[in-house]
């Protein structure tokens, strides 16, 4: 990797840190504290994990989708039937080792671990996402190990699916359904933030924990800032890393014809939108603004853009802040008033939200001008028109058809799927990881 490709890599680095400072700005002093290190042991955990096995569950299929010789040892992709491109999981580059031709191990190349250090921050986000929902209503050591199995299982296998060869990627091949240029998410509206948003869900719908009913006749209230100036400041800090890690040109990327500049823009703008309308919000619902929810708000902002910044214009982004900003506070309060999770994190309020929606816009707002040759698929011509890029319901002038329904189909498939697997791992994992603490008669429900 070159060093306009690394600077904005290593930038990524800084979403995590910007969560981890996000989380913190709505905790009282004494779940920061505990947070802190729960999280950091749940990074640890995480960076072994997608080490060890997540990696080759992820991008170890990566020579199918490239023909660069350096990834010649990440050649296995496990797949239903005799298509590959119905892969599921990667099944080499454990321990960022390859198998040579005589069955021996062998260190992969430079550029095969430059995929992990860029593929890293993303993995520990989906981490810190569900630790820090989940570390105030269960045991340390519970959190941490959960993370663990979202950055060598959960993470790994739906970014395969959507980032290192995996069906959700070719479902715009001619050889499987073609629908549109197969699923679309550019930074991980889908799967990173979706994922982390169900799979939260997940693990505290299988802790069993709940919020007690509001009293009758009680002022509603936004959640309090705590430590708003960390709030504010994790919000920038993801906003930058998710800036440079657009910017760096990721391996599930290449081979498609991009805009960065529109990439940078459409972040600013969204993020912009967002925080606007929230506190606009905030003003209309309590009177005053809440740098707690302003924070939140951008953070929707940014996720929201995710998936679709290189592919719809300047105003769409603009407007897919706007209507982020307006549904999160909503979903902060449908997640803690209706649902009664105690989420302190507000991650599934995101997930559901931003996450969602942020894979909704691809198919809406996407105007065909970039992303020729995205998942391989019409890097001279799509649907006989020459140059078409990823395109929704609103194509630019220049073109004479959207492409809106087949791509809303390959946006929803990994919506669905992405959602079932992640709510499910979630339930599942910590499930499991609370049996050891709940009774017999509430474990069987009796």
């Amino acid at each position: 990797m070159a060093t306009e490709i690394w600077l904005p890599a290593l930038l990524g680095y800084l979403i995590p840190i910007g969560v981890f400072l996000l989380a913190w700005g709505g905790m009282e002093s004494n779940h920061a504290r505990r947070a802190a290190s729960v999280g950091s042991l749940a990074l640890a955990l995480a960076t072994i994990g997608y080490f060890a096995v997540g990696f080759a569950f992820h991008l170890g299929g990566a020579q199918s989708v490239s023909e660069d010789p350096s990834l010649a040892e990440l050649d296995a992709l496990y797949a239903v039937g005799e298509n590959s491109e119905w892969g599921l999981i990667g099944v080499t580059g454990f321990f960022l080792s390859g198998i040579d031709a005589n069955g021996q191990p062998v260190p992969l190349t430079p550029e095969a671990l430059a995929l992990f250090v860029n593929y890293l921050p993303l993995a520990t986000t989906a981490v810190l996402l569900v630790a820090l929902s989940v570390h105030e209503q269960t045991r340390g050591w519970q959190a941490a190990v959960g993370g663990l199995a979202i950055a060598a299982i959960l993470f790994p296998i739906v970014a395969c699916w959507a980032w290192g060869g995996g069906w959700l990627s070719n479902l715009g091949a001619e050889s499987t359904v073609a629908r549109g240029h197969g699923f679309v998410d550019h930074a991980g509206s889908g799967t990173v933030y979706l994922l982390g948003g169900l799979a939260s869900l997940g693990a505290l719908v299988g802790l069993k924990k709940r919020l007690p009913h509001g009293m009758a006749g009680e002022s509603e209230e936004m959640p309090p800032a705590h430590f708003p100036l960390l709030a504010n400041l994790g919000a920038m800090l993801f906003g930058l890393g998710l800036l440079g890690w657009s910017l760096s040109t990721p391996f599930h990327a290449a081979g498609a014809t991009l805009n960065l500049p529109r990439v940078a823009v459409n972040v600013v703008l969204a993020g912009a939108g967002a925080t606007f309308v929230t506190q606009t919000y905030s003003w209309f619902a309590i009177g005053r603004a809440n740098a707690l929810m302003s924070a939140r708000g951008a953070a929707a902002g940014f996720v929201a853009i995710a998936a679709s910044a290189p592919f719809v214009p300047p105003w769409a982004a603009l407007l897919v802040g706007a209507v982020v900003g307006l549904l999160l506070p909503l979903g902060v309060y449908f997640v803690e008033r209706a649902l009664r999770l105690p989420d302190a994190t507000a991650t599934i309020a995101l997930g559901l939200t931003a996450g969602l929606i942020g894979l909704l816009v691809v198919p809406i707002f996407a105007d065909g001008l970039w992303g020729q040759g995205w998942n391989g698929v019409g890097q001279e011509e799509y649907q006989t028109e020459a140059l078409k890029g990823v395109t929704g319901f609103l194509p630019a002038e220049k073109f004479e058809n959207g492409d809106g329904p087949g791509q809303l189909i390959a946006q929803l498939a990994g919506l669905g799927a992405i959602g079932a697997l992640s709510f499910f791992i979630g339930w599942l994992t910590f499930t499991l990881l609370d049996l050891p603490y709940t009774r017999p008669w509430e474990r069987w429900g009796k």
